[in-house]
């Protein structure tokens, strides 16, 4: 409450965090990749992260997540660095819920079916999506993404932000 007034808990965030940018998805051309992890990705998760740090931001209040074993293995490394950070894959942040969830796409770039294979039913990014109570940051090659089902509606909603 502020002067008596009862405020919602999307206007106590933005008052908290008012520098934090909106919802949006990186777009990150996957040209390199160690099995479905794209470095260049990690390279915005680290900023990312390291925004929040600045910010004071309590990291168990983030979920950084994938849809890849190898990228739940990358992002989880970053919890040594931000202890708290909730991290892994998808499915392993189901039944909780993060102020912030960082969805770091990643997959081969010679190997469409795995991306086939992620977007082959709406649980997987519905799970990823909804764990996010106030800020979504999608990572990856919206170009290879988009065009699936499912990540076309969320590429239709979030604003992409070219990295470079």
């Amino acid at each position: 409450m502020i002067d008596g007034t009862a405020q919602a808990p999307g206007e106590r965030f933005a008052a908290d965090y008012p520098t934090l940018p909106e919802s949006k998805w990186i777009d990150v051309p996957g040209n390199a990749a160690q099995g479905h992890w794209i470095p260049d990705e990690g390279i915005q998760l680290d900023l990312i992260l390291k925004t929040l740090a600045k910010l004071d931001f309590d990291m168990s209040d983030v979920m950084a997540i994938g849809p890849f074993r190898d990228i739940a293995n990358q992002v989880s490394t970053r919890s040594k660095k931000y202890p708290g950070l909730i991290a892994g894959t998808v499915y392993t942040s189901q039944g909780k819920q993060a102020d912030v969830v960082v969805l770091v796409l990643g997959s081969a770039p010679d190997r469409p079916g795995a991306r086939r294979w992620a977007a082959s039913k709406p649980n997987l990014l519905n799970v990823a999506v909804s764990r996010a109570e106030h800020r979504l940051y999608v990572i990856g090659d919206r170009q290879a993404w988009s065009s699936l089902p499912y990540f076309k509606v969320l590429a239709a909603k979030l604003p992409r932000v070219d990295p470079r």
